[in-house]
């Protein structure tokens, strides 16, 4: 009996004791933090801490960061792609709520449940919130954003994705790391192509896991079964205690392993990458970027551009590249004595297809390298081929992942075709009209775009005659009567500028009520900042489009335009819908958008063709647009539509 007593008397002992460590780092209900403050909720040892994280911008991240290390490293974000302003506050409510509250703004909650009595960050970085028998409802580890730490699980159904810009902009980046269903884990460009430049080969797995285990910090893959499918950084680097370490997808399309010595360590030290040979991540060096490696160091390489095109950004070459001199190659002129044209040639270099078999729109078998030559030249509607000394690659356009790595590429020659510039002292006449060809396609795949995101474009006269090969009618002059209102209305309207939804490069939209003819109508206000000229053209010449169009689809019921009297404009946030139908053709359910139209659903593949036509042509990269002559061809079935890459 006396040792009966004994067990149970340690056993209470010991909960006892486990109850008082975590009461000690618990967080009471009605503790807040204030962004700009420097408060944060630190965990035991003080390697981290949870709180708003500055950002170089001066805005704030609700996050969770090394803290003991002179670069503060950010782990995780709960609003990375909408960081608030300075006197912010994170709230653990007495009703049991952990809510962020921007400043300006309605607040939202960080978790969703209301039933939290305490919360916690732990030693091992994870943020925890319990309920009242101390059991964890939610937690940081369960919704990870580009990062894992040691004891964390990344399973099935949960990606990670790469910042945009390193530690500059922690937003959601182009990359992705996914566990597919049928348990294979890639790397892929998400925002460009579903498929991946960096696969597991654990396929035909179910249950699978990424483990990075905390005892021996080695990060490889388990089944359902919980047996080790594949290994990946497994390497030992001395104690585990004497380092941080952390697993991630980098903004340069990396999965890897960093570690940090706590005592003398000055900078994260990569010791495991995923992808050895840089230049195979997709996009990596933009659009018609040309990923180009050294002789002796495949993992050594820079971003230039493909012959015939320019830098987006001098000062990012990773940012893409635009075609220098625009012609329409397919147009019924180019024959003419002033349209040059030449083929160069780059050595050792590819667009690989490993993956990627839709980027090749032929494959001609026993040819040499001059037949490749003429075959691009005398295809209008192909800018780049490779030969492998037997065969010719015709490419689609985009150009997506030019690349040069020795030994892979070698004996391969990329065809790249360029417009010639003319060089005439009396070429004015020629410039405008290569001016003119540029200008009205972009103008009539700004038509066709409006017109699809609408889905009206499926009825509308202008497709119907492209399809049937009519003569189109006689454009009509565009007569625009917009409502005008004044600054303070619209400040009124929106509460002052205290709803957003929305936030870009150049742009905040606030959400708000007008009265309009004596109805209040919801209204979406669309703030432009630091906007060139160029780009307030191209704006305005967006309303006279949108305000030529009205569809249920597009605008819905209370949407409405409006110009702004100050010099600021303002209007539906069309991207957002834009974004919308393009996130269903990705996933192949475009008859979301139209499941209650009879007569779209009657001839279902001819409305798709159009709604991919007019992805491409509003694509918010211009270099990636097709050419009306293109648009044509697209319409009439004669080149096959893929799905446009993600805005």
């Amino acid at each position: 009996m006396a040792i009966k007593f004994l067990v149970l008397y340690l056993a209470i002992h010991l909960c006892s004791n486990v109850v008082r460590t975590a009461n000690a780092n618990s967080i009471e209900l009605g503790s807040s933090i204030v962004a700009g403050t420097n408060s944060s909720w630190s965990s035991p040892s003080g390697d981290y801490a949870f709180g708003f994280y500055n950002l170089h911008s001066g805005l704030y991240l609700v996050g969770i960061w090394f803290d003991k290390i002179p670069n503060k490293t950010l782990v995780w974000s709960a609003n990375r792609d909408n960081p608030v302003e300075i006197g912010s506050t994170i709230n653990l409510t007495r009703r049991g709520q952990l809510v962020l509250q921007p400043v300006n703004g309605d607040s939202f909650p960080i978790y969703k449940g209301t039933d939290i009595t305490s919360a916690a960050m732990q030693d091992d970085g994870n943020f925890v919130l319990r309920s009242s028998l101390s059991h964890v409802i939610w937690e940081s580890f369960d919704s990870p954003t580009d990062t894992l730490l040691l004891g964390q699980t990344l399973n099935m159904g949960q990606n990670l994705y790469s910042n945009a810009n390193g530690s500059v902009d922690y937003s959601k980046g182009q990359y992705s790391l996914e566990i597919l269903s049928d348990g294979n884990i890639v790397l892929k460009a998400y925002r460009f192509t579903n498929s991946a430049y960096w696969w597991s080969d654990t396929a035909h797995n179910t249950g699978v896991q990424i483990i990075f285990n905390s005892t021996t910090a080695f990060l490889y893959v388990v089944n359902g079964t919980h047996q080790i499918i594949r290994n990946m950084a497994i390497e030992e680097i001395g104690k585990i205690e004497d380092y941080y370490q952390r697993v991630l997808v980098d903004d340069q399309g990396n999965f890897q392993k960093l570690i940090y010595h706590k005592d003398n360590g000055s900078e994260w030290k990569s010791v495991w990458n995923a992808v050895t040979k840089p230049c195979y991540v997709t996009v990596l060096c933009g659009v018609y970027g040309f990923c180009n490696t050294s002789d002796s160091d495949p993992q050594t390489y820079s971003c230039e551009c493909l012959p015939g095109y320019t830098p987006l950004d001098p000062s990012a070459p990773s940012k893409g590249c635009y075609l220098s001199q625009v012609k329409d190659l397919c147009a019924a002129n180019s024959s003419a004595k002033d349209f040059k044209l030449e083929v160069k040639s780059i050595q050792d270099a590819n667009v690989p297809n490993d993956g990627y078999f839709f980027l090749d729109l032929q494959v001609m078998d026993k040819m040499d390298l001059e037949s490749c030559k003429r075959e691009l030249m005398n295809d209008c509607l192909c800018m780049a081929a490779t030969f492998n000394g037997t065969a010719c690659y015709k490419k689609k356009w985009p150009i997506i992942n030019a690349i040069r790595i020795i030994p892979d590429t070698s004996n391969h020659v990329m065809l790249i075709k360029v417009p010639l510039v003319d060089n005439n002292k009396d070429n004015e006449k020629d410039s405008s009209s290569s001016l003119v060809i540029l200008i009205v396609p972009l103008i009539t795949c700004s038509l066709l775009a409006a017109f699809f995101a609408a889905t009206a474009s499926y009825h509308h006269p202008i497709c119907q005659n492209l399809l049937h090969k009519r003569v189109p009618p006689k454009p009509k002059p565009m007569d625009i009567n917009l409502k005008a209102f004044s600054f303070q209305q619209l400040k009124e309207a929106t509460n002052g500028f205290k709803d957003q939804l929305g936030r870009g490069a150049y742009s905040t939209v606030y959400g708000g009520i007008l009265s309009l003819e004596g109805q209040q109508v919801e209204v979406a206000v669309k703030q432009l900042e630091k906007v060139e000229d160029q780009g307030e053209k191209e704006f305005v010449t967006e309303v006279q489009v949108i305000a030529l169009t009205y569809h249920r689809n597009l605008v819905g019921r209370h949407i409405k335009l409006h110009q702004v009297e100050d010099g600021t404009t303002g209007e539906e946030d069309d991207m957002i819908l834009i974004d919308w139908v393009l996130h269903l053709a990705q996933k192949n359910n475009l008859r979301a958008a139209v499941n209650d139209d009879l007569e779209v659903e009657s001839d279902f593949k001819r409305f798709e063709r159009i709604a991919m036509v007019g992805l491409w042509c509003i694509n918010s990269n211009p270099t990636l647009r097709p050419s009306i002559k293109m648009v044509v061809q697209m319409l009439e079935g004669n080149i096959q539509v893929d799905v446009p890459p993600l805005n």
